[in-house]
C-alpha cells in the first residue's frame, strides 16, 4: 500500500513541477542568462581595466624617465596629458607628478590649481586629499599671507592629523616670513616640545626659536612704580 502511495506522491510532484516550468520557466531561463552575460561581462570589464591600468602604466614610467633625464618641460606635458585620460592610479599619480614639476619650473600658481583641485575631489582618499590640501599650502607660504596659507591647512595641523607637524612648521614658517614673530615663536615653541615631532623638525624648530628669541617685542609684567607725591 504504501509503494502505491509513493507513487502517487511522485506523479503529483511530477506534475507540480511541470506546472510550475510551464508558468515560471521562462523566468528562469532569463535569469541564468543574464547571469551568465553578467559574469562574462564582468571578465571582459576586468581584461579591459587591467590593459588599461597597463598601458597606464608604461605611459607613466615613461613619463618618469624623462623627468629624471631633466627633461622637465616634456614630461609636464605628458603628465599633462596622462592626468586626464583615466582614472586608474596611474593617471592619479601623474596628476600629483604634474603638479610637482609644474611648481619645479616656477609655475607656482599651477601647481597650486592642480593641488587644490585634487584636495576638492570627493573621490579622492582623505589622506591624498590632505597630501595635496599640504602641498598647496606650502607652495603658498613662500608667496601668501598666514591667513591664506591658515585657510588651506589649518585643520591639518590639529591634534590627531597625521600631517600635523608638516603643517605646523607650514604655519610657523608663513607667520615668519610675513612678520608674525609671536605666532611664529608659538608654533615653534610647540613642535620643538612635543615628543612626536620628527628629531629633524624639532631640531629646525630650535634654530628657529633662538633666531626669533631676540627679535620679540618685550613684555613685563611688572606695573611701573608709583612715585611720591611732591611735598
Amino acid at each position: 500500500m504504501s509503494d502505491i502511495f509513493r507513487e502517487v506522491n511522485e506523479e503529483v510532484r511530477q506534475d507540480q513541477a511541470k506546472a510550475l516550468w510551464n508558468k515560471y520557466g521562462i523566468y528562469v531561463m532569463a535569469f541564468a542568462a543574464v547571469i551568465v552575460l553578467g559574469v562574462s561581462g564582468y571578465k571582459g570589464w576586468q581584461y579591459y581595466s587591467l590593459k588599461q591600468a597597463e598601458k597606464a602604466g608604461a605611459e607613466y614610467f615613461k613619463t618618469i624617465a624623462l623627468v629624471d633625464s631633466g627633461k622637465d618641460k616634456e614630461a609636464l606635458d605628458a603628465f599633462g596629458i596622462l592626468s586626464k585620460q583615466g582614472s586608474t592610479g596611474f593617471f592619479l599619480l601623474s596628476k600629483f607628478q604634474e603638479a610637482g614639476i609644474a611648481a619645479k619650473v616656477g609655475n607656482s600658481d599651477d601647481a597650486v590649481a592642480i593641488f587644490d583641485e585634487l584636495a576638492a575631489n570627493t573621490s579622492l582618499d582623505d589622506s591624498l586629499r590632505n597630501l595635496a590640501r599640504l602641498r598647496a599650502g606650502l607652495l603658498l607660504s613662500n608667496t601668501a599671507n598666514l591667513k591664506e596659507v591658515e585657510n588651506r591647512i589649518g585643520e591639518l595641523a590639529k591634534a590627531g592629523n597625521p600631517w600635523r607637524h608638516t603643517a605646523m612648521e607650514v604655519l610657523a614658517a608663513t607667520a615668519y616670513r610675513t612678520g608674525d614673530l609671536v605666532k611664529a615663536d608659538q608654533l615653534f615653541n610647540e613642535l620643538s616640545a612635543d615628543p612626536a615631532t620628527p628629531n629633524a623638525m624639532r631640531t629646525r624648530a630650535a634654530a628657529m626659536i633662538s633666531i626669533i628669541t631676540p627679535k620679540l617685542p618685550v613684555t613685563s609684567s611688572k606695573q611701573p612704580e608709583s612715585k611720591p607725591d611732591a611735598q
